[in-house]
């Protein structure tokens, strides 16, 4: 899922703890993308040289996933919901298939004799 996050907590590899505001983020298998800028110098008029990074940051190291504005909340509260629901559809589809399995083949006599009550 790909939406703006209001506030990002993470560790970095050296142990020190980055934040950011208001930044794109996508939470990925292996763990959460984040697309910020970082300043790495000064032009001559003394303002900020920004570099864009996309990086990723594995769940371990995420700490904190915050949104703050009304839109965003639902918008997150819905994906968490329909992701769940999707997940629930799939294993109700894998106990299905299970349990298909391990009824009685056609070619069973004691399967024919429960199946017909005249026999």
């Amino acid at each position: 899922m790909q939406v703006k996050a209001n506030r990002v907590i993470v560790a970095q590899h050296d142990g020190s703890i980055t934040e950011f505001e208001n930044v794109e983020v996508i939470q990925g298998g292996n763990g959460l993308f984040v697309e910020h800028k970082v300043v790495i110098g000064t032009d001559t008029e003394g303002k900020d040289i920004l570099q864009p990074r996309f990086s990723l940051f594995p769940w371990e190291k995420v700490g904190l996933l915050e949104w703050n504005e009304p839109t965003l909340i639902e918008q997150v509260k819905e994906f968490v919901i329909l992701t769940e629901l999707e997940d629930f559809a799939e294993l109700l589809e894998e106990i299905s298939e299970e349990m298909g399995e391990e009824e009685p083949q056609e070619g069973d006599t004691k399967a024919k004799d429960e199946s017909n009550p005249y026999n």
